[in-house]
C-alpha cells in the first residue's frame, strides 16, 4: 500500500518537474485534429465516391450522345448556314455541360484521353483528395478543388466544419501561444528580439516554399510564392494547382498558419503593452494633475477663509472701542486699533478700494494694517 502511494507521488513528481501536463495537452490537441481530419477524409470518401460515379457515367453518356448528333446533323446538312448553325448549337450544349465539374473531370479524362478501361484515369474522390479537402476544410483555407455534391455529402460538411473549424482554430491558437512562450523565456521574457525574429521567418517562410514548389512543379516562382502566401494567410484562391504531396502540403500549411498566428501573438502582445503603457501614464499624469488643482483650489479657500475672519475680529474689536468712548471712557488715539494678528495676510478682495489704498500707503503694501493707518 505505501509502496503504491510512493510511486503516485514519484509519477506526479515527475509530471510537475518536467512539465508533461501542459505537454500532455498541446500534444492531444494536435493529435486530435490530425485524427479529426484522417477520419473526416474517411467519410467524405465513403459518401462522395458512388455518387462521382454514378455522375461519370452519366456525363460519358451525354458526351457520346452530343457528339453521335453533331456528326449526323452535320454530315445530314448541305447547306454551310445549316451547318454554321448546327455548330453554334453544338457549342452551346457543350459549354453548359462544361459548367459541372464531374463532366469537366470526365470529359478530360475519358473522352480526350479515353480512359475506357480506368488505366491512367483519376478520380476525383480518393484518399489523398479527401485529406487535402478536409484539411484545408478545418484550417480553413478551402481551395475548392474538390466539393461534396450530394446532399448528405453538403450536411455532413456543414457539421463537420461547425465542429472541425473551432477545433482547429484552438489548436493552432494554443501551439502558437506555447512555441511563443517558450521563445519568449529564452530570451528572459524580452519580447522584441522574438518579435523581430518571427516577423523575419514569417517574410522567409513563403520565400523558402514557393522556391522548392517551383524547383518541384510546374509553376513559376512568382506563382509558387502567390500560392504560399494565400495559403498560409488562409486566403486560398484555388486558381493555382502545384504538384504538392498530400503530407508535405498538410505541414506546409499547419506550419505556416502556426507561424502567422505566433507572429501575430507576439507583435500583438507587443503593441498592447505599450499602448498600456502610455495609457498608464497618461493616467498617473491626470490623476496627479487632478490632485494639483484640488490642491490649490484648497489653498485659495483656505487663505479666503482666514482673511474673512481676520477682518471680522477687527470689526468687532472697532465696535467694542466705539462703545466705550461713548460711554466717557478716557478717548483713545485717533488712529484706529490696528491688530498685529492681521499682518501678512492679504484681502480676498484685490480690487477693492481699501487694496487700492493699501497699496499707496507706507510700509508693507500688503499688510491688513494699511488699511486702517491710510
Amino acid at each position: 500500500m505505501l509502496s503504491g502511494k510512493a510511486t503516485g507521488r514519484e509519477k506526479a513528481g515527475l509530471i510537475e518537474k518536467y512539465h508533461l501536463g501542459p505537454v500532455a495537452l498541446h500534444s492531444g490537441l494536435i493529435l486530435s485534429c490530425i485524427l479529426y481530419a484522417i477520419g473526416g477524409a474517411y467519410l467524405f470518401l465513403a459518401i462522395e465516391r458512388p455518387e462521382e460515379l454514378i455522375r461519370r457515367e452519366k456525363a460519358i453518356v451525354q458526351f457520346e450522345q452530343l457528339k453521335s448528333d453533331f456528326i449526323s446533323n452535320i454530315s445530314s446538312a448541305g447547306d454551310a448556314d445549316l451547318v454554321e448553325k448546327n455548330l453554334e448549337v453544338y457549342t452551346k450544349q457543350f459549354m453548359l455541360m462544361m459548367e459541372d465539374a464531374h463532366k469537366v473531370h470526365a470529359f478530360e479524362n475519358f473522352i480526350l484521353n479515353e480512359h475506357e478501361d480506368g488505366d491512367g484515369a483519376k478520380d476525383m474522390w480518393t484518399f489523398s483528395s479527401s485529406l487535402v479537402f478536409t484539411t484545408t476544410t478545418v484550417i480553413p483555407v478551402g481551395y475548392g478543388y474538390i466539393f461534396p455534391v450530394s446532399t448528405y455529402g453538403r450536411l455532413t460538411l456543414v457539421v463537420y466544419a461547425l465542429l472541425g473549424i473551432p477545433l482547429t482554430l484552438v489548436t493552432m491558437a494554443d501551439t502558437g501561444k506555447f512555441a511563443s512562450q517558450l521563445v519568449t523565456r529564452f530570451f528572459d521574457e524580452n519580447i522584441t528580439v522574438p518579435t523581430a525574429i518571427f516577423v523575419c521567418l514569417l517574410f522567409a517562410y513563403p520565400l523558402v516554399v514557393g522556391y522548392i514548389l517551383y524547383s518541384s512543379s510546374n509553376i513559376t516562382f512568382l506563382d509558387s510564392v502567390y500560392f504560399s502566401l494565400t495559403s498560409i494567410f488562409t486566403i486560398g484562391f484555388g486558381d493555382l494547382t502545384p504538384e504538392m504531396n498530400v503530407i508535405h502540403m498538410m505541414l506546409f500549411l499547419a506550419i505556416g498558419v502556426v507561424l502567422v498566428t505566433i507572429t501575430v501573438d507576439i507583435v500583438a502582445a507587443e503593441l498592447i503593452d505599450r499602448v498600456h503603457y502610455m495609457g498608464r501614464h497618461v493616467g498617473k499624469a491626470r490623476q496627479l494633475a487632478g490632485k494639483m488643482i484640488q490642491l490649490a483650489q484648497s489653498l485659495n479657500m483656505k487663505q479666503g477663509l482666514v482673511c474673512g475672519v481676520g477682518q471680522l475680529h477687527a470689526l468687532a474689536r472697532l465696535g467694542m472701542m466705539g462703545g466705550k468712548e461713548g460711554a466717557g471712557v478716557e478717548k483713545v488715539n485717533d488712529i484706529a486699533f490696528a491688530p498685529d494678528l492681521m499682518d501678512g495676510f492679504d484681502f480676498v478682495d484685490t480690487l477693492s478700494v481699501y487694496s487700492r489704498r493699501s497699496c499707496h500707503s507706507g510700509g508693507n503694501p500688503n499688510s491688513a494694517r494699511n488699511l486702517f493707518l491710510s
